[in-house]
């Protein structure tokens, strides 16, 4: 598997890319397992995403192999901080065992869950509007 810069990484490992798509808006893409090991960067980057002035984050949880409550704990760290700063955190969650955890816990009533990340970027510019 690689990551948009091109390395090549094994599927559990860890990793946070970040990107500016447009102003405003950060998207972080995570990779591998997000669990209690990992779950402190993670909230840590989403903190620091809306407090550098994001109005818009896209968590990109394509990547991501295997989540646990740790990890969904640092999401809604993330959401928490958002909200308070009344910026939009979306997650983009295709399908499968991801997805299913958060159906399973009513995180996707919490949540605003996409398909894609486009979709994502689409709905965070529309209802920035």
């Amino acid at each position: 598997m690689d990551d948009p810069d091109g390395t090549a990484f094994s599927a559990t490992e860890f990793r946070l890319v970040e990107e500016e798509p447009r102003r405003g808006t950060a998207l972080l893409a995570v990779f591998g397992d997000v669990d209690l090991h990992v779950a402190d960067e993670l909230g840590d980057r989403l903190v620091a995403m809306i407090e550098r002035g994001a109005t818009a984050v896209v968590v990109d949880l394509s990547g991501v192999t295997f989540v646990d409550s740790q990890g969904l704990g640092a999401l809604l760290r993330g959401t928490r901080t958002a909200s308070s700063s009344q910026a939009q955190l979306r997650l983009v969650v295709p399908g499968g065992q991801i997805r299913r955890i958060f159906e399973i816990t009513s995180l996707d009533d919490v949540f605003p869950l996409d398909a894609s990340r486009e979709e994502a970027l689409a709905r965070s510019n529309h209802d920035a509007q």
